[in-house]
């Protein structure tokens, strides 16, 4: 038991060192947590056919869209990109969609992957994977809108342990 515990400490402190400078970082027996803020880059929205009809169209299930953002520390220090890309898998008023992404952070990179209902204030992003640092990561990302009208989406990066 000790030594299970020893090696969760040292995972910890190890990911803690990978991503200081990237967030504050926080160390925790359930794995290490660290806040960034996203800052919109821009994308594109490929509307496929059936097409959308009139000034405010609306999606229908196969249109995609892409994006990327900037990734900041807490204190709007650089930390990283996020680029996504999202398929409409219900479409409609009320869209929502599967989206695929990677966030690049010092180190290495996070693997991700969420549903999402369009207009969402909170996305609850899962953490598939990860290179460098990251390899073998698990966890979730809270990322939550600063509204319609702002750039800024705050996430909480939770990366698990690594399994024994």
């Amino acid at each position: 038991m000790e030594l299970k515990l020893a090696l969760v400490a040292a995972l910890a402190a190890v990911t803690a060192l990978c991503v200081a400078g990237v967030a504050g970082a926080t160390k925790q027996t359930s794995g290490i947590t660290f806040h960034l803020i996203e800052k919109d880059g821009g994308g594109n929205f490929v509307d496929n056919k059936p097409y959308a009809k009139g000034p405010h169209g609306q999606a229908s299930i196969g249109d995609v869209f892409a994006f990327s953002s900037t990734l900041l520390t807490p204190a709007h220090k650089p930390a990283g990109s996020l680029y996504a890309s999202c398929t409409a898998a219900r479409g409609g008023a009320h869209p929502s969609y599967v989206c695929n992404g990677t966030m690049t952070l010092a180190g290495g990179q996070l693997e991700l992957q969420t549903a999402m209902l369009e207009g969402a204030k909170t996305t609850y992003i899962g953490i598939l994977g990860g290179t460098g640092a990251y390899e073998g990561a698990r966890g979730s990302i809270k990322a939550v809108s600063r509204g319609q009208n702002s750039p800024y989406t705050d996430d909480t990066v939770h990366l698990l342990p690594k399994a024994a």
